[in-house]
């Protein structure tokens, strides 16, 4: 397919079937190039999949939250919640956005009829399928990179567990202690239950680099459409264009707008929720990086290639969220060079209709995905380094060398889950 006939759909289809696999966007259909034959069904093989890992996370996030008060809160602890709480909720957001999804996909595919055709077809200027799945694939390919290197940290360190606390339980089972220790209290050990828990892991784990990678793909596909309307208005730069000219291209954007609001309208919570997620998660790693990080260089890697990653990831989405404002913005740079011979009331009212608002996302209305957001956000991380380094110790730090405790207290909660029964 020609650069200029490109849909979003189309492009982005074969990428939301991935997804399914880690029960997001269970919609039926999903992989055909009609959006008319898309459809969101109760009762589908997509929803009863979503449905069933939604139920196993809701309910070890319960669990989670009793073994967390039993042992007593913590830094740690709190961040383990947090990180249930924020991927359960991409998950309930992403499946609400996929009720909705066949119908903004058809609104979506009948502005894009514009854009497809003549005279916007030339002033399509890139591969929009190439830079959607380039972009897919090395977020999500650099989360599962930050995946394994976690896992591979945790296998190490319940080979360690096993040599400091003389542990006689075989190595599987000293790593099922380790990563499912609130699962200890309820669920014996069982060799099968291993890949079924790192399953459910993957699909927490996925929506947390996803969702970024959505609102990257979704922000393109907008971009290019405003793009092209600004390549137009250049294409003819200097020279005396008549009335019914600049109406079309005024409809046209004004027809653009109505499909950014319609999709912010339903992925506003998303946005925040992102946003929210990146920040948190980047000053945890930051206060951490001032305590202990690990004892080897398998943990030091993973610390740092985490942290790296996010803060790339949080830049790079705001930065391409970002293209619809900075495209809407150029437009009005070239609104001031129209020759005045050429000034009408068409021209007036585009130029007060570019003014009037931020064409941009938002994240529930707190803030808007421009890049003034991402030196807000950068200032504010420099901000909580420089309170953290003046506050912690460094000399007081230790390293962690001992990996028993977690077994200690877990004895000690056994004991009390006896006498209470």
């Amino acid at each position: 397919m020609s650069m200029g006939k490109q849909t979003f759909h189309e492009s982005i289809r074969k990428i939301l079937f991935i997804s399914q696999i880690f029960a997001l966007f269970p919609i039926s259909n999903v992989c055909h190039r009609n959006v008319a034959q898309l459809q969101y069904k109760w009762m589908s093989l997509p929803v009863a999949y979503a449905t069933v890992i939604m139920i196993l996370n809701v309910m070890e996030f319960g669990i989670v939250i009793y073994y967390t008060f039993r042992t007593g809160l913590s830094f740690h602890s709190l961040g383990t919640i947090a990180l249930y709480l924020v991927c359960l909720l991409e998950h309930y957001y992403l499946w609400r956005l996929a009720k909705k999804w066949p119908k903004l996909m058809q609104q979506w595919r009948q502005v894009e009829e514009f854009f497809i055709k003549i005279p916007y077809r030339q002033f399509m200027t890139y591969n929009m399928q190439f830079w959607l799945w380039f972009w897919y694939l090395f977020i999500m390919l650099c989360g599962l990179t930050e995946h394994c290197l976690l896992v591979f940290n945790s296998f190490q360190k319940s080979d360690l567990e096993r040599i400091q606390c003389n542990l006689n339980v075989s190595y599987w089972e000293t790593l099922y202690g380790r990563e499912r220790p609130h699962l200890r209290m309820v669920l014996p050990f069982r060799f099968w239950l291993l890949p079924l828990f790192e399953w459910l892991n993957l699909t927490l784990a996925y929506p947390r680099s996803f969702t970024d990678a959505f609102v990257i793909l979704v922000s393109i596909g907008l971009a290019a459409r405003f793009k092209q309307i600004l390549l137009r208005i250049k294409h003819v730069k200097g020279r005396p264009m008549p009335s019914i000219f600049w109406r079309e291209v005024r409809e046209h954007y004004l027809v653009l707008k109505k499909l950014l609001r319609l999709l912010n309208n339903e992925m506003s919570a998303l946005i925040l929720i992102s946003c929210a997620n990146n920040m948190y998660f980047i000053c945890c790693q930051l206060f951490n990086s001032f305590t202990n990080i690990g004892v080897d260089w398998v943990a030091e890697l993973a610390f740092w290639f985490s942290l790296v990653y996010n803060i790339f990831r949080t830049i790079l989405t705001l930065s391409l969220a970002a293209l619809i404002d900075e495209y809407t913005k150029k437009i009005i740079a070239c609104l001031r060079d129209v020759p005045s011979r050429s000034w009408c009331i068409e021209t007036q009212r585009f130029s007060e209709q570019l003014a009037v608002d931020v064409t941009a996302f938002s994240a529930a209305g707190f803030f808007s995905l421009t890049r003034k957001l991402i030196l807000a956000m950068a200032s504010t991380v420099v901000t909580y380094e420089l309170m953290v380094s003046s506050v912690i110790n460094e000399a007081a730090i230790k390293q962690v060398t001992s990996y028993c405790k977690h077994y200690e207290r877990f004895e000690e909660i056994g004991e009390n889950v006896q006498q209470i029964s």
